[in-house]
């Protein structure tokens, strides 16, 4: 036999659960193997602390029928001289025993597997996010190359005189992307908010909102209304999430194309 056969017999051996044979042959191996020896002593030790120490864990009623049924067993090894009822008994416990740590085991096991999916999971949406995030980079500075994009420059009105904001205009995209800088930081309940003054409306058109954060702000424009004249851009600060038409002539900053 080799060391795992032997291994495996110490953990049978340990819960009492080895046939005469394998005792026998594993004593004879443990007299000249310190590994099984200690492998030997490690099942004993384990088998005993489990068997004083585990909450009961209620087994399948099947093992409990077959625990019931190994009667028929004891009388048989009693009979043979084998083992001594009391200490198959005994063995029957630590079964139990062991069999509720495996549980218990299986339990955690599956606790970490799903923790571990979780994260993959998590980690698979955050690189989602960043590709969409570099396809839209991407997408951005391929139209602010383009031959026919315009700037316009926006200037801080009385609201905040240092702030101001750069304006890329690409008709051909019907695309414009706003760099904001020096803005004030809006608070929790406000809510930045672009405003499209058109030639052939009398009430300026909602183009988005956005937040500031550290005075800097970007926020892209799409299916700019470029059939008609854009006569310029304003910036408001609205309640939170915007609304459709300005709720105050407190421009933020503004300018003309």
């Amino acid at each position: 036999m080799t060391h795992e056969d032997f291994d495996s017999i110490a953990a049978l051996d340990a819960a009492g659960a080895a046939t005469a044979e394998e005792s026998l042959a594993l004593a004879a191996h443990l007299a000249g193997c310190a590994d099984c020896s200690r492998a030997r002593d490690e099942y004993a030790e384990a088998a005993t602390l489990l068997a004083l120490d585990l909450p009961p864990v209620a087994p399948p009623n099947d093992v409990r029928d077959r625990v019931i049924e190994s009667t028929d067993v004891v009388d048989i090894a009693s009979r043979r001289g084998g083992m001594n009822p009391w200490w198959l008994a005994t063995a029957a416990t630590l079964f139990l025993a062991l069999w509720g740590w495996r549980e218990i085991g299986i339990r955690v096991a599956r606790e970490h597997m799903k923790n571990q999916n979780a994260e993959i999971h998590q980690l698979t949406e955050q690189n989602t996010v960043l590709m969409q995030q570099k396809e839209k980079l991407s997408a951005e500075m391929q139209a602010l190359g383009s031959s026919g994009t315009q700037t316009i420059a926006l200037q801080g009105q009385q609201f905040a005189p240092s702030a101001s904001a750069r304006v890329f205009l690409v008709p051909g995209h019907r695309r414009a992307i706003v760099f904001f800088s020096n803005l004030p930081d809006n608070a929790k309940d406000k809510s930045y908010q672009l405003w499209i003054i058109r030639a052939d409306q009398p009430k300026p058109q909602s183009a988005g909102i956005f937040d500031a954060s550290h005075g800097s702000a970007t926020i892209t424009v799409d299916n700019l209304p470029v059939a008609t004249e854009i006569k310029g851009l304003a910036v408001t600060l609205e309640p939170r999430g915007g609304v459709e038409q300005p709720t105050n002539a407190d421009y933020v900053v503004m300018g003309k194309t």
